[in-house]
């Protein structure tokens, strides 16, 4: 795909992201955001994951890219059928060039080239207010009807919600097959949710350049398959769950929070927090576990745009899963 665009700024040409742009669209990066994006950050979230990316260009007649819209082709899980849906990340404009229609050219360019019910039928994202007003106003996202909810917890509090028989927690050191059977067990339960298998745990936690992550797994019994697991990041005596998975019904998910809380409680790590969708079983269970809500504090917006016309709106609301393994926020 290429397309030209004549406008009162020159020639610009919109294309398909190359290997070769890398130095380039980091420069771009460096300047709409006023920070540096690691290089091995960048390819571990694009060229070295395994499900690819769709990013289209937006380059002047120096080739130098003054847009990029772009995400991570997720494979997904919608109601048994295998899909593609898209997280869009990086997406971005240099200052020069703002207010020009490049910007919704480039945007409409990557929904026509890379949308559709054979293609990416959903995008999603966590934009903070100003890009998803952006997006809003020019590029029909929509905001889910319920909000992200912060949840916070002190780990001391959360040991008294385990029951008796409670299971035990185990640190992963392999990922291996057991977690490809976990989400087979757990997929009827999330109809709308990116397929959390062995490869998107190991590239999204066990690949990842700049942070370290502790996988645990839970067991309900002494012997037996996985059947849940929780992912974390630790730092200053703060715990924050990134990912958790579990059969959200039939299932004690105040143990796996209880036995959570114990395990860094008895590190001297005082505080666990989590973004979780709002209404979802998931939310209840940590609320009912010990959890409590506080003011959400990056201000981000779950936000999406629907492409097969099968997927009704109110449907995907009240269904989408996710959580912070999303995207690449924590």
């Amino acid at each position: 795909m290429e397309k030209i665009t004549l406008t009162g700024r020159g020639t610009f040409v919109i294309r398909p992201y190359q290997p070769e742009d890398e130095g380039r669209v980091l420069s771009l990066w460096k300047t709409a955001f006023q920070k540096e994006m690691p290089e091995p950050l960048w390819r571990w979230k694009y060229s070295e994951n395994p499900f690819g990316y769709r990013i289209l260009l937006c380059v002047n007649e120096a080739g130098d890219p003054v847009v990029m819209y772009g995400g991570i082709p997720y494979q997904a899980n919608w109601k048994g059928q295998h899909v593609e849906i898209t997280n869009l990340m990086d997406i971005m404009s240099h200052p020069d060039y703002r207010k020009t229609g490049l910007f919704i050219q480039t945007g409409n360019a990557f929904f026509d080239t890379f949308c559709g019910p054979d293609k990416s039928v959903l995008l999603y994202g966590f934009p903070g207010k100003y890009h998803f007003e952006i997006g809003q106003k020019y590029m029909a996202y929509l905001k889910l009807k319920t909000d992200v909810v912060y949840l916070r917890a002190e780990t001391a509090h959360l040991a008294p919600s385990i029951t008796q028989s409670p299971g035990y927690l185990e640190l992963v050191r392999d990922i291996d097959e057991s977690f490809d059977r976990l989400w087979e067990i757990c997929k009827g339960s999330y109809p709308l949710a990116i397929i959390r298998n062995a490869a998107f745990i190991r590239w999204r936690y066990g690949n990842h350049p700049l942070k370290r992550y502790e996988i645990w797994r839970y067991q309900a019994g002494q012997q037996g398959a996985m059947d849940a697991y929780v992912v974390l990041s630790i730092a200053d005596g703060k715990a924050v769950l990134s990912d958790i998975l579990a059969p959200p019904s039939g299932f004690n998910l105040s143990n796996v929070f209880g036995l959570l809380g114990k395990m860094l409680s008895d590190r001297d790590i005082s505080t666990l927090e989590t973004w979780l969708p709002g209404g979802h079983v998931m939310m209840h269970a940590a609320l009912s576990s010990g959890f409590n809500v506080y003011p959400e504090p990056t201000g981000i917006i779950p936000t999406i745009r629907i492409f097969d016309p099968s997927l009704a709106f109110e449907w995907a609301c009240d269904h989408l899963y996710y959580s912070m393994a999303d995207g690449d926020l924590v």
